[in-house]
């Protein structure tokens, strides 16, 4: 087999991160998901439609996960919670995410030291839970809004 270069592996990539995360996702998000294909020109993470989240991909031989993450929290920018995605040849996909997100007993922090490395199905059933809650509150918020004083 011929060598694979690092802008198609790159899409292969995110092709397949995109299909787990329409397959875990599928119902609580629609079809939002998408490449972002103007990051060459524009920048920004690689995955778009995950309101709240940067999603970076990585596909490699070798880790260099300390640069890969800089990368990832930097394309997330103040305003989306950094989500690298990585997967190294014969391995399975691991994602990498600020330890704060899931656990009040720590600050967020994008420092690599306080992160969490999961599997995808993991970081799925974060977002689900993080999508419940936020449908949560906008329901209770509503419904305490639309009661007379």
């Amino acid at each position: 087999m011929g060598r694979i270069n690092s802008r198609a592996k790159g899409k292969a990539g995110e092709l397949e991160v995109l299909k787990i995360l329409r397959d875990e996702l599928g119902e609580v998000i629609g079809s939002s998901l998408a490449r972002n294909l103007d990051q060459t020109r524009d920048g920004g993470h690689d995955i778009v439609g995950l309101q709240g989240w940067a999603i970076e991909v990585k596909r490699s031989k070798t880790s260099s996960i300390p640069m890969w993450w800089e990368q990832t929290c930097r394309q997330a920018g103040s305003s989306k919670i950094p989500a690298l995605w990585y997967r190294l040849d014969r391995r399975e996909w691991r994602v990498i995410i600020p330890m704060g997100v899931v656990t009040d007993l720590f600050e967020y922090s994008e420092d690599l030291e306080w992160t969490i490395e999961m599997t995808p199905t993991t970081f799925c059933a974060i977002v689900r839970e993080e999508i419940s809650a936020r449908e949560l509150w906008k329901s209770r918020h509503q419904n305490l809004v639309g009661q007379p004083h």
